[in-house]
C-alpha cells in the first residue's frame, strides 16, 4: 500500500473509532432500587432553605425572578417529571457558574442535588412519606429534625400545648 492510502485509511479508522467512543459514553443510572424520595420531608426543605429565602424565590416579588420555590405547585412547574435534563430548575442547580447558577452565592451540595435529581427521575410527585410511628420522615441531609424526636405527643402533652397557645404563649 502506498503511504497516502495508509494515511487516509488510518485517519478514517481514527475518526470512526472516535465517533464510536463518543456515542458509547452514556450513563443511565438504575434508580429502581433507590427508596422513594419524599417531597415534603426531603425536597421541599432544600428549596425552602436554599432558594425560597428572603429576596430570592420566596414569592415576595423582589429581585429579577418571578419564580417561586416555596411550594409543590410552583416547584413542579419548573420540572419535567422523569427527566432532570429537561427540567429548568435542575439545570439551574447544576450550572457551573454564571448567571444561570442557582443558588448563586453557594451552590447546593452534591447530596442535595442528588436528592432533587432522583426525585425528578422518580416522577416529581408530591410525596409524603410516613415512618412506622406516623411522623413525616426527614432526611438527615436537609437539616430538618422531626419534632418531637419520638414522633408523637401524648394526649396530655397536646392539651398542655393547646392551653399554652390559647393563653397567648406566656413566657415566650
Amino acid at each position: 500500500m502506498k503511504p497516502d492510502k495508509i494515511n487516509v485509511s488510518l485517519t478514517l479508522l481514527g475518526i470512526l473509532t472516535f465517533i464510536a467512543w463518543i456515542t458509547s459514553c452514556t450513563h443511565n443510572a438504575n434508580i429502581s432500587d433507590l427508596p422513594e424520595i419524599c417531597f415534603e420531608g426531603e425536597v421541599l426543605p432544600i428549596f425552602q432553605n436554599s432558594c425560597a429565602i428572603s429576596g430570592c424565590h420566596d414569592g415576595q416579588g423582589r429581585g429579577d425572578s418571578h419564580l417561586i420555590l416555596n411550594n409543590y405547585a410552583d416547584i413542579v412547574a419548573g420540572v419535567t417529571p422523569g427527566n432532570p435534563k429537561s427540567s429548568r430548575i435542575y439545570q439551574a442547580i447544576i450550572a457551573k457558574g454564571g448567571e444561570g447558577q442557582m443558588p448563586p452565592a453557594q451552590p447546593l451540595s452534591l447530596d442535595n442535588r442528588t436528592i432533587i435529581r432522583v426525585w425528578i427521575e422518580q416522577g416529581g410527585q408530591e410525596t409524603l412519606c410516613q415512618t412506622a410511628m406516623g411522623a413525616i420522615a426527614a432526611s438527615s441531609g436537609t437539616g430538618i429534625t422531626r419534632m418531637p424526636p419520638s414522633g408523637s405527643l401524648t394526649a396530655c402533652k397536646i392539651r398542655q400545648f393547646e392551653m399554652w397557645v390559647n393563653s397567648g404563649f406566656p413566657n415566650n
